[in-house]
């Protein structure tokens, strides 16, 4: 299972205020090619892990890669340009 932490929902919750998302998208967590990971607008798919914070949906990640990240915590760190998703 995927952990995420108070400031990570309240972070997610942001951007997902800020990207005016069309009826049924959510933020989709996925691993770029060149290494890392990205979160952008998506629709929930049949395979998906649904990450839930307070008993709401935040998140969603492909099944093959909440596998992967089976036990990673996601949260946020403090950078000069702002807050910044991080998965340990």
């Amino acid at each position: 299972m995927v952990t995420v932490t108070d400031r990570a929902t309240q972070e997610l919750r942001n951007m997902l205020a800020e990207a005016s998302p069309e009826e049924g998208q959510t933020l989709r967590l996925v691993a770029r090619a060149e290494g890392g990971f990205a979160v952008g607008l998506d629709q929930v798919r049949g395979d998906d892990k649904v990450v839930e914070a307070g008993g709401e949906r935040v998140l969603v990640i492909a099944s093959g890669l909440a596998e992967t990240l089976e036990g990673a915590v996601i949260d946020v760190q403090e950078t000069e340009t702002g807050p910044k998703l991080t998965i340990s």
